[in-house]
Order: structure tokens, then C-alpha cells, then sequence
């Protein structure tokens, strides 16, 4: 790695560590500077906002999600493909901070362009994989569909819950109940199977009660933070 994407990538680790402490609000790019000694012509040489480095990191650990997935040894087509949307979404336990790092900006501008930038990396990396997997399952007959702009019917179904799941994060948040994210997760799961027309409580894609205690943990997590 040259000296140039080692500094990119140290600034990239910092602000994770300073977003995951303080939180994206109250980070900021003096911290970045204080933190790593160097200079903001240095910084701004490689990011022109704080927000710019945020939306690498979260393009960073949408790579690394694919990575682990890729890593994982699966029973077949249909459970390779549910790993891949439970890998996809960060509502699972190891990815608590990811919940708590995003959750405070649900409905803000910034919020909006990092998911944005999270669901176009994501898209990149997940959608053909998608779609090998759905040619493999139809040719085995574990799934049937003829129209071919189903796949992309059923990424823009799994961008949706993924923004709708991070709503209810915050509505959760905000003293609401659960029972919106757990049906948000099971219509999901049913709609899957219904166009895929593929085997009842065949596809679980997210874990309701995993979910649920991830986005429990992260508003912990913020209402920490909050609290410095």
C-alpha cells in the first residue's frame, strides 16, 4: 500500500474509533487531527468532509461483510442465499456499533447519504451474487419465477426494509415498540417466498430476536454516548 492509502486508511480507522466513542455528531475533524498528528491539509488531501469519511467507512464494512460471507461454508443454495441477506443487513449481534453509529442519524441529511452510499456499495457486491444464486436455485427447481426483473424486485424489497428497519430503530428508540420491526422482518421473509415461490419458512433472510437485540444494544450504546 503506498504512503498516500496508508494515510487515507489511517484516517478511515480513526474516525472509526472517534465515531464509535463520541458518536458521528460530536466527533470531529479536529479529533480526527489531534488523534492521528497531522495536519488538515493532510486530511483534506484525501476527504473533503467528515461525512465523505464516514461513507468510506461504511463502504469499507460493506466489503468486509461480503468478504465474510464469502469466507462461510453453506448447506447448499437456498442457505447460501439466506447468509448472504443475514450478512447484508447490520442488524445482527457483532454489528451492534454499525446500528449505534447510523441510528442518530435517521431522517437527516447526512443519514440519507450514507445510506445511500451503503446500499449502492452493497449493490455492487451483493446483487450479482443474487442473482447466481437464484439461477442455481431455479435450475435445481428449489424456486420458480419467470420474469427476469424479479431479482431486481427483490433487491429493491431488501433497500426498503433495510431503510424501514433503521425507522423503527429509531422509533424504538424513541419509546415505540417492537412489534413494527418484527412484522417489517416477517413480511419480508414472506414476500421472498411467495415471488420466489419457493418452500414455506424456507427463507429467513433476518432473525427477528436477533435483530431486536442488536438495535437494544446500540440504543444503549447512543444513550451512552449521548451522556459524555
Amino acid at each position: 500500500m503506498l504512503k498516500g492509502d496508508l494515510r487515507k486508511q489511517a484516517i478511515v480507522d480513526t474516525a472509526e474509533a472517534l465515531f464509535f466513542e463520541k458518536g458521528y455528531i460530536k466527533a470531529t475533524i479536529q479529533d480526527f487531527l489531534d488523534t492521528l498528528n497531522c495536519s488538515k491539509g493532510s486530511f483534506y488531501h484525501h476527504f473533503e468532509s467528515k461525512l465523505q469519511v464516514l461513507t468510506e467507512l461504511c463502504r469499507q464494512k460493506a466489503e468486509k461483510s461480503f468478504e465474510a460471507y464469502q469466507a462461510e461454508t453453506f448447506d447448499g443454495a437456498l442457505s447460501q442465499l439466506n447468509g448472504l441477506i443475514y450478512r447484508a443487513m447490520p442488524f445482527r449481534e457483532e454489528e451492534e456499533q454499525t446500528v449505534a453509529l447510523l441510528l442518530p442519524l435517521e431522517g437527516m441529511p447526512d443519514g440519507r447519504m450514507v445510506m445511500d452510499a451503503i446500499l449502492d456499495a452493497q449493490k455492487r457486491l451483493y446483487f450479482p451474487e443474487i442473482c447466481r444464486l437464484l439461477e442455481a436455485l431455479r435450475a435445481e427447481g428449489q424456486v420458480y419465477y419467470t420474469q427476469p426483473m424479479l431479482p431486481e424486485i427483490l433487491w429493491d424489497s431488501y433497500t426498503a426494509v433495510y431503510k424501514r428497519l433503521m425507522r423503527e430503530a429509531a422509533a424504538i428508540q424513541a419509546g415505540g415498540g417492537t412489534g413494527g420491526a418484527v412484522q417489517l422482518i416477517e413480511a419480508e421473509r414472506f414476500l421472498w417466498e411467495r415471488l420466489l415461490d419457493a418452500p414455506f419458512a424456507s427463507m429467513e433472510l433476518i432473525r427477528a430476536d436477533e435483530a431486536l437485540r442488536t438495535i437494544s444494544h446500540a440504543i444503549s450504546r447512543v444513550r451512552r454516548m449521548e451522556k459524555q
